[in-house]
């Protein structure tokens, strides 16, 4: 018998977790399942995944409240809707929901999409205050879902240690895949963030022109916090505006993809790093931060992991790679095949689905 399930995330914004969401529901949608979804932003003012839930019928419910509003309307609305199952995404949902189930029955599943609170930058206070209340929340759910190993290991030193799973992040294979121009094509996309290694791609195009490459950076992406200007500054004062091109961001990320001939991304931290699945999923030759999670999918034979502070060693890995038309199409054939074999959309709606319907 299909449960009816509710999923809870506060935001519809774009980003690693909401997009993986909607990647999974999807794949539960394939089966019939009955969700529905409650959120607290609809996030109008940018890219929301609000298009692809109503395309695949999933009914959205709005509620942008203060905490304990927000509280009280869950619960009720589980109540009244009789859930067998909840579903939060992020600490506002997770906690939302956690609280809501002092007061109804129901089987509470946390995804837990990154080590909250844990990069530089991010608000110290915000997270001082939220983190000790989030964790009591999810030591009482019934399953909680991490997203790697190293977000298991971070929430075992926090003793949340019972009934946690890792479920990594899956894509659709695609049926159309990258074409390689030769042209010495490469790019980054994500967040205008400072932790995002952005400063370390632009010294490894500087060590490029010095060397006498000729090539082509692109770099896309939103600018959330303004960040954007501090990196145009950086090309200007090097002299590279006639090798870096900016860009907004894409609505589709395949777009990017196929102005370049590799993917570098040298990120400092990441959740999971769901730009790089994206890249594998399309064939796209990938260099990247030997970092823990990304080293937990990408591994020597599908993309190149490096040490992000090394630039000299960078450089030198990815002219090489741009050189060898071979090397790009054994590394495409190896990324293809780990997506639809390991990393896959349905085998990760699968690995949900046995965990909503255990005994």
């Amino acid at each position: 018998m299909k449960k009816k399930i509710l999923h809870v995330v506060p935001t519809l914004k774009k980003d690693g977790a909401e997009t993986q969401l909607l990647i999974l529901l999807k794949e539960l949608k394939k089966n019939d399942e009955c969700i529905e979804l409650v959120t607290f932003d609809l996030y109008p003012e940018g890219e929301s995944i609000e298009s692809g839930l109503i395309d695949l019928g999933i009914d959205i419910d709005v509620f942008n409240r203060n905490i304990l509003s927000t509280i009280l309307y869950l619960s009720r609305k589980i109540k009244e809707s009789n859930y067998d199952l909840v579903h939060s995404h992020l600490p506002r949902a997770d906690i939302a929901v956690g609280v809501a189930s002092f007061f109804s029955n129901f089987q509470h599943i946390v995804s837990v999409h990154a080590q909250y609170g844990t990069r530089e930058g991010e608000s110290g206070l915000k997270y001082l205050l939220l983190i000790p209340l989030w964790r009591s929340i999810i030591r009482k759910a019934d399953s909680v879902i991490a997203i790697s190993e190293k977000v298991k290991l971070w929430l075992a030193s926090s003793r949340v240690n019972q009934n946690v799973s890792v479920v990594l992040y899956g894509i659709e294979p695609r049926e159309v895949t990258h074409n390689f121009k030769g042209n010495n094509h490469i790019g980054m996309a994500a967040r205008f963030l400072p932790w995002k290694g952005w400063d370390r791609v632009i010294k490894v195009a500087l060590n490029l022109k010095s060397r006498g490459y000729p090539f082509y950076l692109h770099l896309a992406g939103p600018d959330d916090i303004g960040y954007k200007e501090e990196l145009l500054s950086l090309v200007k004062d090097n002299n590279l505006y006639d090798h870096v091109i900016f860009h907004d961001e894409f609505q589709n990320i395949y777009d990017f993809f196929d102005l370049v001939d590799a993917f570098i991304f040298l990120s400092e931290s990441e959740g999971f790093g769901l730009v790089l699945l994206e890249a594998m999923s399309y064939g796209v030759p990938i260099v990247c931060s030997d970092i823990s999670p990304i080293n937990e999918f990408v591994d020597s034979t599908t993309g190149i992991l490096v040490d992000r502070n090394d630039i000299d060693s960078i450089t030198g890995e990815i002219t090489s790679l741009l050189s060898s038309k071979e090397d790009q199409l054994r590394m495409k054939e190896n990324q293809i095949n780990k997506v639809s074999n390991q990393l896959n959309a349905e085998i990760m709606a699968r690995k949900v689905k046995e965990l909503y319907y255990l005994p």
